[in-house]
């Protein structure tokens, strides 16, 4: 069972002017399945046979495909005192988000741009 809390609107991921997201954080985040991990934003995927690559990559590895309408939550990392919510970069400088899987090592990552993923938004 995925359990969904709402963050306030401010928290909302923006994209740029080419549609990428340098950030990953949305208003809806899953509820924690393990005490060690932060709640992971939820993200959306908007085409069919998206890659999720074993790092931000296009030349690596592919790991997991995903079909339009899937549900993806991204990876969240400790960074201090606050959860770390930047995406990596490729050698291009674009971003990509990391997403979890059913274990600590399956994460992989998926290109952080509005042409393949947006922010989950309840109805």
């Amino acid at each position: 069972m995925l359990l969904l809390g709402v963050l306030p609107a401010a928290a909302q991921a923006q994209a740029d002017m080419q549609g990428n997201y340098f950030r990953n954080e949305t208003m809806v985040q899953a509820a924690s399945r393990d005490s060690k991990l932060s709640a992971g934003s939820l993200w959306l995927v908007r085409v069919d046979g998206l890659n999720c690559r074993r790092s931000a990559s296009i030349d690596s590895p592919i790991m997991r495909i995903y079909d339009v309408g899937a549900l993806l939550e991204v990876e969240v990392y400790r960074g201090g005192s606050d959860e770390v919510l930047v995406n990596a970069l490729d050698q291009n400088g674009r971003p990509w988000m990391p997403v979890r899987g059913k274990n600590v090592e399956d994460v992989c990552f998926v290109r952080a741009n509005s042409r393949y993923i947006q922010p989950f938004t309840p109805r």
